[in-house]
């Protein structure tokens, strides 16, 4: 069976569903929600067949979700101009710096920095082995390189002058405001982005910046925060999305969140 002849059937499952779903019916009532189940199983598995960016993704949350912040791999260049200017005013010129750019997706952010920062290593890290691939067919120079983003190859090319982590400690934020969820301890837990961020921490040189931009949480609620200092007034307000505590319970009127941070103690 060809793609388009199976989305063809699914729809017209859905279509039949929603004809009997408010039906009284006892068999009705239960048969309806296994078609949904059923129906969305068919859409899953025909976009793992057709879709290999869906495939990579689904397998990533399948197979290491321990180690999964943001799904989505959507990126473009030059994102965070303004950020990337005060990153880059901030080392005045210095040169041999290390950079990471974490969740570097399909490098559109690492071919940003280098313009940004000419002389430093760069290294993309990426979980998405789909991405990944499109990174590595990218024309950059011998100061960049792209890794399978673990702890332990991340390890390997540490420390860091610059960490940047750009709309990456997030879990479908759109969908946790559409849903009006108040709580993310079943989807995405305060303890894991606090984690990633105590991990960070490690792989920081003195002096050295986290970048922590477009995230559902705070770095100042985190084990690691007294080490840290906010660069200028550089911060996170066009983030729409919702912010949640460190009980990963919903911030009515949140404070404004900081982006740019210095490491001023070990």
């Amino acid at each position: 069976m060809n793609s388009k002849l199976g989305m063809q059937i699914i729809g017209t499952a859905k279509q039949r569903i929603k004809e009997h779903q408010s039906s009284n019916h006892p068999i009705l009532k239960l048969l309806v929600p296994a078609l949904y189940v059923l129906w969305n199983t068919m859409v899953t598995t025909n976009r793992i067949f057709v879709d290999r960016n869906f495939r990579s993704i689904f397998l990533m949350r399948l197979l290491n979700a321990k180690n999964v912040h943001q799904t989505t791999s959507l990126t473009y260049l030059d994102r965070y101009p303004t950020i990337f200017s005060a990153c880059s005013d901030y080392f005045d010129g210095k040169q041999d710096l290390k950079i990471l750019s974490y969740g570097c997706s399909t490098g559109e952010e690492v071919l940003t920095l280098r313009r940004y920062f000419p002389n430093a290593q760069i290294i993309g890290a990426d979980i998405n082995k789909q991405s990944l691939d499109i990174c590595r067919k990218l024309p950059v120079d011998e100061k960049i390189n792209f890794i399978y983003s673990s702890l332990n190859e991340i390890r390997k090319q540490g420390p860091f002058d610059v960490i940047f982590c750009m709309a990456v400690l997030q879990r479908k934020p759109h969908d946790t405001e559409a849903k009006g969820i108040t709580s993310l301890k079943k989807i995405y837990p305060f303890e894991k982005f606090e984690l990633q961020i105590i991990e960070f921490d490690e792989l920081i040189n003195p002096q050295g910046l986290l970048v922590v931009h477009f995230t559902q949480y705070s770095i100042w609620d985190t084990q690691i925060a007294s080490k840290y200092e906010a660069l200028g007034d550089h911060n996170q307000d066009d983030y729409l999305s919702p912010v949640f505590d460190k009980n990963s319970d919903l911030i009515i009127d949140p404070p404004t969140q900081n982006t740019i941070f210095i490491k001023s103690r070990k």
